[in-house]
Formats: structure tokens, C-alpha cells, sequence
């Protein structure tokens, strides 16, 4: 995370360890180059979602008088689906390619398309920063005078990469490899093209990837020697039950703009609490870490305003983080964080929803994490609160599509995607659906 201010939360014990680690192998003299994939390993955005970018371009698309009724952020968000269909895979399809099928969905004229692209641009740019793991590893690769390559799987055109790799600070790298621009490229097409920038043997090359199947797995079968730094997200949502508990209170617009600050600020909180990857904790949702505790309960709290009335449990949970130190400070680099990256962007959407990690703690807080607020409470105060903890229901939301008619909300919200209820269910929307065509 940029460095104008300095957040108050250092790295775990066990984030500290695996950190050293990474650097070692990256610094090792087996190597004599090292490969990055630039997407949540170099370079990371404040959002759970890419469909939260969209929803920052619904003025500039309203400039343009299509007659339509839908959003900007549904037509984007089905073009790109379009794009992949039509194209194969995620590799081949480019924002140009996205905006031509965009085009033609919206009614958007030639020069309204060339200008949404270009805001778009505009706004990768601007939210994208550097994930300091990947950095801190970057560094050490080129401390170590090894050859540094990046592949990037972005669909942004070249320009857009170099713009975002300079801002972030990695101008000296020795090679970059854009996927998009490989002839008959697919998922697996960045391994030989770094190989020959790097210009070393297989065996000399250490990989840092997020994808098993495609970074991991692709250079290890080659030859190579690999490491999976997973993104925030995923190890924030694998860490504890705070996103599944917000996504099933909110299942029908948890990806709307509604609860866009929401989106937003669980963003925030994975790359604070996982930006160097850390275990789950037993028995706690927050890494039983007092500063993630106050960046997430006092953070996103403070920004409900006098509108909200706590409980009186809810009130003794604020008062305790409210003494607590770190806490305290959690809740400082929530305000650093938040206007370090968005800035006044998030004003006019609100802030419904920001009440829920509150109200999770009340409901749902785990038996590591009550021990925080010991100081503060009372034995008998945190017995009764003990007594009142419920499991919550969880929601595993993988996003596909916004266009959901009632049947798809109703079995989001009974049956979780993935499960093998759910995916009977789905079967039986789908012959629902054939009938009615």
C-alpha cells in the first residue's frame, strides 16, 4: 500500500515468517530470474469484484441517449460474457473486442464506445495499486540481480499495463509478456514467451502465480520452481464467516450499488488483513487480531451516521473497541485506507449495509475473538453475550451474471452455488426455462 502514510498494523507472527521466506527463495542463488503474473500478485484494485469499477461509470454512460433501461454495469458486465463465449476463452478477448459487442447490446454510438473504453481505462488506472507482498518480493528479485519478467492476463490494452505497472513503481523490469497479444493464445500461452525473455534454463526460473492450475502447476510440469500467493479476496473469504454472513443477509443486491460502499470497504479489508497471506485462526473470523477487528467493526460503523441505533449489546461492543488500542488504531488505517483510495468517489452511494459487520459480531462473534474484549467486559456481560452466539447462515456467492429473474434469487438465497442441491435446482430452472422459450 502506498507509503504517504504509514498504517498502524504490522504483519502477523505468522505472515512475518512466510514473508521471510519469500523473499528467500526469490533471492535465492538457485534462480537467475524470476516471473510474476501482474494481477493480484504485482498489482491489485480495492474491489471484491471487477463489477464494482462499472458501477463508478453509470454517470458517464447516462451522458449517452440509448432508450434503454438497462444499466451500464449489466450491458459491460454481458459483454464481457458475450466476449468470452464468442472468443473461447478469457485470454483471447481484449477491451476492444468487450466494447464492440458493448456497442451493439447499448445502442451506444462510435464515439460514446471510444469514450466509455477510454474512461474505463482511466479508472483501472486510477484504482490500481501494488500488492506489498508481490512487491516486497519484486524487490528482493531485483536486489538479487535476477532477471525480472511479468506476464500480465489483463484485457487492457499494452498501454494500459506499462501505465499501471510505472504507477505502482515496477519500471525496471527486464520483460513483459500481455497474453491478449499472443496469436492462438489461451491460459497456459505465458510460460514460453517468459521463458525466452528471461533467458534461462527452466530451471533457473522461480514463478510467483495466484492460479494452481495455470501459474503453479504450468511451471512446475515445465521445469521450473513456483510459489502461490493467493489474493486477498479469496484468503480473506477462506479466513473467516464475516463475507458469507453479509452475502446472505444481502443476497438479492449485495452487488448492486446500493451496498457498492460495502463492496468497497470488504475490499479494503482483505488487502489490509491478507496482502501477505496468513492461516485462519480456530475458532475466530478476524485472525483473532484486534487491529483487523477495529478496521472492520469501527471502520465500517462510523460511516452510518447518527441514523443508526445500536443494541445495547452493540453499544458495550463499541464501547469495549473504543478502549481498546488496537482497535483504535484498526479503525485509523480504515480512514487512511478508505481515503487513500477512493477518495469522495463512494459519497453519493451511500451507505446501507455498513452496519452488518457490527451486527455479525453481536450475532455470530467466534470464541477467539469474544477473548478480545475480556478487558472490557464484564464476566458476566460476556457470558450472557457467549450464551447468545448463533452459527450463521452462509452464503457462497459466486458472481456469473446480474441478470437473475426470481427463480435464480430464490435459489441463491435457499441454496448456496456449488452445493449438490443447488446444482439440481439449477437443472430444473434451466428445463423451466426451455419451456418457456
Amino acid at each position: 500500500m502506498f507509503t504517504e502514510k504509514q498504517l498502524r498494523r504490522a504483519p502477523s507472527e505468522n505472515q512475518q515468517e512466510l514473508i521471510d521466506r519469500m523473499l528467500g527463495e526469490a533471492g535465492s542463488g538457485k534462480y537467475r530470474a524470476v516471473s510474476f503474473r501482474m494481477e493480484d500478485v504485482l498489482v491489485t484494485t480495492p474491489f471484491l469484484d471487477e463489477c464494482a469499477l462499472f458501477m463508478f461509470m453509470e454517470d458517464d454512460f447516462a451522458m449517452f441517449d440509448t432508450k434503454g433501461k438497462k444499466t451500464f454495469t449489466e450491458l459491460r458486465t454481458a459483454a464481457a460474457e458475450a466476449a468470452e463465449k464468442k472468443y473461447g476463452v478469457r485470454t483471447r478477448v481484449t477491451l476492444e473486442k468487450i466494447y464492440d459487442i458493448f456497442a451493439k447490446l447499448s445502442g451506444v454510438s462510435p464515439e460514446g464506445r471510444d469514450r466509455l473504453m477510454e474512461r474505463e481505462c482511466e479508472l483501472i488506472e486510477h484504482f490500481s495499486f501494488p500488492r506489498e507482498c508481490g512487491k516486497a518480493i519484486y524487490r528482493e528479485a531485483k536486489n538479487s540481480r535476477k532477471r525480472v519478467i511479468i506476464f500480465s492476463e489483463s484485457i487492457y490494452p499494452r498501454e494500459v499495463v506499462t501505465e499501471i505497472l510505472e504507477r505502482c513503481g515496477y519500471s525496471s523490469y527486464d520483460g513483459l509478456v500481455v497474453i491478449s497479444e499472443i496469436k492462438d493464445c489461451d491460459a497456459r500461452s505465458w510460460y514460453k514467451p517468459v521463458l525466452e525473455k528471461a533467458g534461462v534454463s527452466a530451471a533457473k526460473l522461480f514463478h510467483c502465480g495466484h492460479d494452481v492450475a495455470y501459474d503453479i502447476e504450468l511451471a512446475i510440469m515445465n521445469g521450473s520452481k513456483a510459489m502461490m500467493i493467493a489474493p486477498p479476496a479469496v484468503l480473506m473469504e477462506r479466513s473467516g464467516r464475516l463475507t458469507g454472513y453479509i452475502r446472505d443477509k444481502l443476497v438479492y443486491d449485495f452487488d448492486t450499488p446500493k451496498h457498492l460502499t460495502l463492496q468497497c470497504i470488504l475490499g479494503l479489508y482483505s488487502i489490509y488483513g491478507f496482502d501477505i497471506p496468513q492461516n485462519k485462526t480456530p475458532l475466530s473470523d478476524i485472525c483473532g487480531d484486534g487491529h483487523m477487528l477495529g478496521f472492520i467493526v469501527l471502520g465500517s460503523h462510523s460511516l452510518c451516521g447518527e441514523d443508526h441505533d445500536p443494541s445495547a449489546r452493540q453499544a458495550l461492543i463499541l464501547n469495549a473497541l473504543n478502549s481498546d488500542k488496537a482497535a483504535l488504531e484498526g479503525k485509523e488505517d480504515f480512514d487512511t485506507l478508505l481515503s487513500r483510495h477512493f477518495g469522495s468517489f463512494l459519497d453519493k452511494f451511500g451507505t446501507s449495509g455498513c452496519e452488518l459487520p457490527l451486527k455479525f459480531t453481536e450475532e455470530c462473534c467466534s470464541a477467539t475473538d469474544r477473548e478480545l474484549f475480556r478487558p472490557y467486559m464484564s464476566s458476566e456481560a460476556l457470558k450472557k453475550w457467549g450464551s447468545s452466539v448463533k452459527e450463521p447462515k452462509l452464503v457462497d456467492y459466486s458472481r456469473t451474471s446480474l441478470e437473475k429473474n426470481a427463480l435464480d434469487r430464490l435459489a441463491d438465497k435457499m441454496f448456496p452455488p456449488g452445493t449438490k442441491v443447488r446444482n439440481i435446482t439449477d437443472n430444473i430452472l434451466a428445463k423451466g426455462r426451455k419451456k418457456h422459450k
